[in-house]
């Protein structure tokens, strides 16, 4: 037996090569490959659809936020015209102090900084 086992090892070795051969190129394997590749796709299309779905929900929201936001600053804008009106008298004021600190103020000489010592 040992004799005949030397003899048909390098064939069943050679058939059963051939044979995995036939089974990776049959078209049953290649149709397998293919219901494989079109389920990656399918799902990675819904996580997509998924993920545009949640970023609509996110646009709508701010969408929606965005007409009590213009309210708020036409509001606030509104209450700051007095304010600026309250302000002016003020600002008068404050140049005019400018002017007078000008004017009683000292007036400094600016010299050049000494020269670095060696």
């Amino acid at each position: 037996m040992a004799l005949l086992d030397v003899v048909t090892a390098p064939l069943r070795s050679l058939l059963g090569e051939t044979e995995h051969a036939v089974v990776e190129h049959s078209p049953l394997h290649e149709t397998a490959e293919l219901e494989d590749k079109l389920d990656a796709a399918a799902t990675a299309i819904h996580r997509s659809a998924d993920s545009l779905e949640q970023h609509i929900a996110v646009l709508e929201k701010l969408a929606d936020s965005l007409t009590p936001l213009t309210e708020s600053v036409t509001r606030l804008t509104d209450q700051l015209e007095p304010l600026l009106e309250i302000a002016k008298p003020l600002g008068a004021a404050e140049r005019d102090v400018g002017r007078v600190e000008h004017v009683f103020g000292r007036h400094r000489h600016h010299e050049a900084p000494p020269p670095p010592e060696p």
